[in-house]
């Protein structure tokens, strides 16, 4: 009989476990805490070839067409002149898109929604998930792609915790008609650096209505950085009505002053064109940076992937591919043990402790300058920064983001 596999988590990082399970020969059943469809979670994604391969083998249809060119990170002053130009090609492309070719692969039958996972109880057989209908599913395997806030991971490493950066996210989406002309010419195959005293800025174009990427038709996406101590996070996160949200508050719910005060920061901080993203936001979002490592992924038939198991701050770029990443080692290592679960698992530990340690460590120290910013015990050459030179070492180096046409013929995409 084939063996059986729980995959608690619906989105990415389950989808693509379930796939690659599935095409291992695996009877695959997939939970998901909320019901409805999750498109609506993401924002800009940068797409791999790493990630594109893991699409390929679970036949997710996904044209690599389907996302935005940038061929050079540019630094603009606030006096608004190019201080720095590298060409590091990169593709951008929507969360969206790439969650919706993914979950067209997991056939309804094995994708359970609305399930509340409890706990998990486990002994040399087997393991089981009980969820808070009071249903139970029995496996050989429990795959936790329960994201950041695992309820897998709290069961057996209850202190591990999403750690604060010293640092929040303010993001927005315009519409790219809705730009100035000369904002449009600035992003135009661009990403855009600013780096105003203590902060960074990026903002590029995105695909806009209906995955269009034509010029006037695509979205133009900003993510600011920006120092907060975290005493300051409880009010941040604070709606008018007094309810604290933990570290990312709904949209709506974030109080008009703090919107506001953004808003005039940045046309204080950023030249006329990059400002103008910032005031044209319709709705900005905000999030506390953090990242999080855990010390073990396997215990016993449980296995932690995904963000439940590292999580890299988003100057990496590689939140999804990690997460395809793990799918697949954890796939292939069961594979190469033929059969041997304990044996499988501990290969799967071993390598992706070692890339998630790298992956996490590499947005630290992209994150540095900005974390140092709110830690009264910073040195001064913490606190200063080379713009050049975090531009060339950003992203996951050891990925490979540039799309050229001999590697996507190698995909037969």
């Amino acid at each position: 009989m084939k063996p059986r596999v729980l995959i608690v988590g619906g989105s990415m990082a389950g989808l693509m476990a379930a796939g690659l399970f599935r095409a291992a020969g695996w009877r695959a059943t997939l939970f998901e805490r909320t019901r409805g469809d999750l498109t609506g979670r993401g924002a800009g994604l940068g797409i791999s070839l790493e990630l594109l391969k893991v699409m390929k083998r679970v036949d997710a249809r996904f044209d690599p067409s389907i996302g935005v060119a940038h061929e050079t990170w540019l630094w603009l002053g606030t006096d608004g002149k190019a201080a720095f130009e590298l060409a590091k090609p990169s593709m951008g492309s929507a969360w969206s898109r790439v969650y919706q070719a993914l979950r067209q692969t997991v056939p309804a039958e094995i994708y359970r929604a609305g399930m509340n996972l409890e706990r998990v109880e486990q002994d040399g057989s087997g393991v089981a998930a009980i969820f808070a209908d009071g249903s139970r599913a029995e496996g050989d395997l429990l795959v936790a792609a329960d994201g950041i806030l695992s309820t897998v991971r709290a069961q057996f490493l209850p202190d591990i915790r999403p750690r604060y950066a010293g640092y929040v996210g303010w993001r927005g989406i315009v519409e790219e008609r809705d730009l100035p002309q000369e904002t449009q010419d600035l992003i135009a195959g661009r990403i855009v650096a600013c780096f105003p005293a203590g902060e960074m800025m990026l903002t590029m174009a995105v695909p806009g209505t209906g995955e269009d990427v034509r010029p006037g038709r695509r979205r133009c996406y900003f993510i600011w950085y920006r120092p907060a101590a975290e005493a300051a996070l409880a009010d941040l996160f604070t709606d008018a009505s007094g309810r604290h949200h933990g570290a990312a508050i709904p949209p709506p719910l974030i109080r008009p002053e703090f919107i506001r005060a953004m808003k005039a920061r940045a046309a204080e901080a950023f030249a006329p064109p990059i400002a103008a993203v910032v005031e044209r936001a319709a709705q900005p979002l905000l999030q506390a940076i953090t990242d999080l490592e855990c010390p073990q992924l396997v215990f016993g038939r449980v296995v932690l992937t995904g963000d439940a198991g590292f999580v890299a701050r988003p100057h990496v770029a590689a939140g999804v591919t990690k997460a395809a990443l793990d799918a697949e080692c954890l796939v292939d290592s069961l594979a190469a043990a033929g059969g041997g679960i304990a044996a499988g698992l501990a290969a799967y530990e071993r390598s992706q402790l070692d890339f998630g340690r790298r992956l996490v460590a590499h947005s630290r120290y992209l994150g540095a300058y900005l974390e140092a910013q709110t830690r009264p015990d910073a040195l001064p050459a913490a606190l200063s920064r080379d713009p050049a030179r975090i531009i060339r070492d950003y992203g996951a180096p050891h990925l490979i983001h540039d799309l050229t046409p001999e590697n996507l013929r190698a995909l037969r995409v």
